[in-house]
């Protein structure tokens, strides 16, 4: 892999440096428009392309007409996605995008020598520039074409269009050695900006990753957004994360991931014979501004929409994941780095997914869908008797739902502000990125599976204890005649209201936790509400109406049920001081 000026590309054909409008430093967002395509492909010894040629041309041929409409800033397709046919009778139309815009486009398999040719072809329309390789080999590559307009040395004449085609430099490790053995590799990574423009872009094809050093990530990870694209059964293996981990090992909040991978489930033919990948998508925006919105208005609208939030910390970023079914996504996102902006405007909040689509076969468009299924409802019925109340609450806010769950299990133990979504433990993933998120269940690892399922089921229990309150102390009595569930910014630690309107915190422990767990998180729960009371006697009543509950032997236990109606324990004080009575 070498990192490659585009200037000095374009410099030798006689054309300059475009401006393009993603590589600003201002404060003007821009527009993402990218393509999640379904998997029915078909590798072999010409390559990987699209098994159905007339369903991808109409495909991917609208979402070429739908960028050029938008005036998309940046557009993006995946690795081996979209058909050169289709891409040279689109620019042979004239559809392409205006000055300022870029495409960056994954490409089917093509022959160098092929490739020869459709530079000759498109002459009349475009300029074709790539790397020089052995002209008659009888491998394939990978390549993702550029598409903008740069301007001429001279000045002299109107911009051209330009095709700037990369090649794949790095195989992947499959068993089979289908590229090791097919993939004719290029070396030169091409790299946008850095010099006329201060904000920098390039673009990974897949395996790239494993060739991509620390020194590449030194040299370009300040300032400069990645794109990412993919055509990968198994998108979070470990030496596929790695680059991520040195791009984003750097102080500094001004680098972005943007990883394009194809839908989920996708079919591998070769001849007649089908190889499902039963595969995850993980397609996915990796960005850690300092001003990075994490109010519950945008990500609930970004989630309704089909992108999801969670929370990497072992590289303090955030990561919205797109929903894994096949369509177009359209977002509106702020400048990798702000420069000279000044900092009353300079609020750099994160991308906002704006319009999905999906393809419809009747009006062969990609069409709109105001909300995209998430998985919650294949999942909810594991709350048993507590399902209708979190389908409301889902209704309502997801991220109401993480909260409740969260707070019915216990799960409050990241300080007073457990409820942020930086800090919600079924928002963050570790460096696996296996996604545990309850209302977002469309990761198939194992382990998220029964993190999810847990949650429910130790929620279901709870409601149970509830409509039988038997357990219950004195202070909770409104319940019996009826309650509901819920969370809001204004009573952070308290997730059930009586239907007389008082709320209370009641938690289940189930049978597996220790007393020493119990206790812990009792004593946690008590002084998360002493801290949001606002006087003494909020705190005592608040306090009285706290109750965790637990099994033993199989029969429900009430943790310290007197602990806050004793004479000699007025419930005011911090169960954490280091003075407190024990």
């Amino acid at each position: 892999m070498q990192l490659s000026a585009v200037d000095a590309v374009l410099a030798s054909a006689g054309l300059a440096v475009p401006a393009l409008d993603v590589l600003v430093a201002n404060e003007a967002n821009y527009t993402v428009l990218l393509l999640q395509p379904l998997g029915h492909i078909e590798a072999n010894d010409q390559g990987v392309r699209n098994r159905d040629r007339s369903l991808a041309d109409r495909q991917f041929g609208r979402f070429l007409r739908d960028a050029q409409e938008t005036s998309a800033d940046l557009v993006i397709t995946p690795e081996y996605a979209m058909p050169w046919e289709t891409l040279a009778a689109a620019i042979s139309k004239g559809v392409a995008p205006a000055e300022g815009k870029l495409w960056a486009l994954g490409c089917e398999s093509i022959k160098y020598s092929e490739l020869e040719s459709m530079k000759e072809k498109l002459s009349p329309h475009a300029t074709i520039l790539f790397e020089t390789l052995p002209p008659d080999s009888p491998r394939f590559t990978d390549p993702l074409t550029y598409v903008f307009r740069a301007p001429t040395l001279t000045g002299d004449s109107l911009s051209q269009l330009v095709l700037l085609v990369q090649f794949k430099t790095s195989p992947m490790g499959d068993l089979d050695h289908f590229e090791v053995n097919g993939l004719q590799r290029g070396q030169a990574v091409y790299v946008f900006g850095g010099t006329a423009q201060p904000l920098r872009l390039l673009s990974l094809i897949c395996s790239d990753a494993f060739a991509f050093k620390d020194s590449d990530a030194l040299a370009v990870h300040d300032r400069t957004l990645v794109i990412h694209v993919q055509l990968n059964p198994k998108p979070r293996q470990t030496q596929y994360r790695q680059y991520r981990e040195r791009l984003l090992q750097f102080k500094g909040d001004a680098t972005e991931l943007i990883c394009v991978n194809w839908a989920k489930d996708v079919s591998e033919w070769c001849g007649e014979v089908s190889k499902p990948w039963n595969n995850i998508a993980a397609s996915a925006w990796y960005l850690r501004p300092d001003g990075f919105d994490e109010r519950d208005e945008p990500l609930c609208a970004n989630h309704r929409r089909g992108l999801y939030y969670t929370r990497l910390e072992s590289l303090r970023s955030h990561v919205l994941f797109f929903n894994f079914a096949a369509g177009t996504y359209r977002l509106i996102a702020t400048k990798v780095a702000h420069l000279g902006v000044p900092a009353s405007i300079s609020h750099r909040r994160g991308p906002q997914l704006i319009k999905t689509c999906t393809w419809d076969e009747t009006s062969t468009a990609w069409v709109e869908e105001p909300c995209i299924e998430d998985g919650f409802s294949d999942v909810v019925a594991e709350s048993e008797l507590a399902k209708d109340e979190l389908i409301r609450l889902h209704a309502r806010s997801p991220l109401e739902v993480e909260r409740v769950l969260a707070l019915c299990a216990g799960e409050i133990d990241h300080g007073e502000n457990w409820h942020k979504v930086r800090h919600l433990d079924s928002c963050a993933i570790e460096s696996s990125e296996i996604i545990r998120r309850i209302t977002f269940c469309q990761d198939t690892d194992v382990s998220a599976s029964r993190f999810r399922i847990r949650r429910l089921k130790r929620c279901g229990n709870l409601w149970r204890c509830l409509e039988t309150d038997a357990q219950l102390q004195p202070a909770l009595a409104d319940i019996a005649a009826g309650f509901s569930l819920g969370w809001s910014p204004e009573h952070p630690h308290q997730n059930v209201i009586s239907s007389a309107g008082k709320r209370a915190t009641v938690i289940y422990m189930g049978e597996d936790a220790s007393d020493r767990e119990i206790d812990a998180t009792f004593r946690r729960a008590a002084d998360y509400l002493r801290r949001s009371s606002h006087d003494p006697d909020s705190v005592v009543t608040n306090r009285q109406r706290l109750a965790v509950l637990y099994r033993r032997n199989g029969a429900i236990k009430l943790w310290e049920e007197y602990r806050y109606v004793k004479i000699d324990r007025p419930g005011d004080t911090s169960e954490v001081d280091i003075g407190r009575e024990t």
